[in-house]
C-alpha cells in the first residue's frame, strides 16, 4: 500500500437521502457500527506511524485470545489505540429532506470504509457465501473440540489450509488489503478468520443501511 499523508480532522459528510426513514434505534446502531468499522480499518488496514503500529501490536500481544474473551471487546481496545485527533467526532447533523451526518475524522479511512461498502454491494452474494463458509468452518472446529473435551485442540494442516483460503475470500470481499500483516499479528489463522468474520458482520450492517437507502457513503475525499 502506497504511503500517503492522511487527512486528519477533515469533514466527511454521510448523506441521508430524501426518502430515508430513521428510528431512534438507528441513531444508536449506525454510529456505533460505523465507528467499529472505522476502527478496524484504521488500525488494521492503514499505513500508520511506527508509534501507532507499536501500540496496536501490543494490543494483539496482550489480548487473551484463548481465554474466552469476546472479540467485541477487542474493538474497544483497538479504539483506545487511535489518537484522539483521528477518532470520529460529530461535527454536525441535520435530519430533513435530505439530511446528513458530518464527522471530523481521518478522511482517508472514511473513504476506505465507503469503498468497502460499495464493494460488498457489488458482490453481496459472493460475500455472503464466503461468510457462510467461514461460519461453518469455525463451527465445525468448535464442535470437534467440544467432542474431544479439549478447547485448545490444535488445528490439523487441512483445517489451517481451509481457514487461510477462507480468510483470503473474506478479505477480497471486504477490500481488506493487509491480510498478511493480520496473520503476522495474530500468529493464528483461526483468530484472523474470527476477526475478519466479525468485521464482515459490521460491514454487512452498513451495507444494509446503504441498500435500504438510509445512507449514502461518498467514496471520494472531496
Amino acid at each position: 500500500m502506497a504511503k500517503k499523508k492522511h487527512k486528519i480532522g477533515e469533514k466527511y459528510r454521510i448523506d441521508l437521502p430524501e426518502s430515508s426513514e430513521w428510528s431512534l434505534e438507528d441513531l444508536y446502531i449506525f454510529p456505533h457500527t460505523y465507528e467499529q468499522c472505522y476502527t478496524f480499518v484504521y488500525c488494521l488496514d492503514t499505513d500508520l506511524p511506527a508509534s501507532d503500529k507499536e501500540a496496536i501490536d501490543s494490543a494483539f500481544a496482550r489480548y487473551p485470545w484463548k481465554g474466552g474473551y469476546s472479540y467485541v471487546n477487542f474493538y474497544q481496545i483497538l479504539r483506545t489505540r487511535i489518537p484522539l485527533k483521528s477518532r470520529p467526532k460529530l461535527a454536525s447533523m441535520h435530519k430533513a429532506s435530505p439530511g446528513w451526518i458530518e464527522l471530523a475524522l481521518n478522511l482517508d479511512v472514511a473513504v476506505e470504509v465507503a469503498k468497502s461498502v460499495a464493494l460488498m454491494s457489488g458482490s453481496f452474494v459472493a460475500c455472503a457465501a464466503a461468510y457462510k463458509k467461514a461460519w461453518t468452518l469455525l463451527l465445525s472446529i468448535r464442535t470437534e473440540r467440544e467432542k474431544a473435551r479439549n478447547l485448545q485442540l490444535q488445528l490439523r494442516q487441512s483445517q489451517i489450509k481451509a481457514i487461510r483460503g477462507t480468510c483470503e475470500e473474506l478479505a477480497k470481499c471486504l477490500g481488506f488489503k493487509s491480510l498478511s500483516e493480520l496473520h503476522k499479528r495474530t500468529d493464528n489463522p483461526e483468530v484472523s478468520l474470527k476477526l475478519l468474520a466479525a468485521h464482515y458482520r459490521r460491514m454487512r450492517t452498513l451495507h444494509e443501511y446503504s441498500s435500504k437507502n438510509k445512507i449514502d457513503l461518498p467514496t471520494d475525499d472531496v
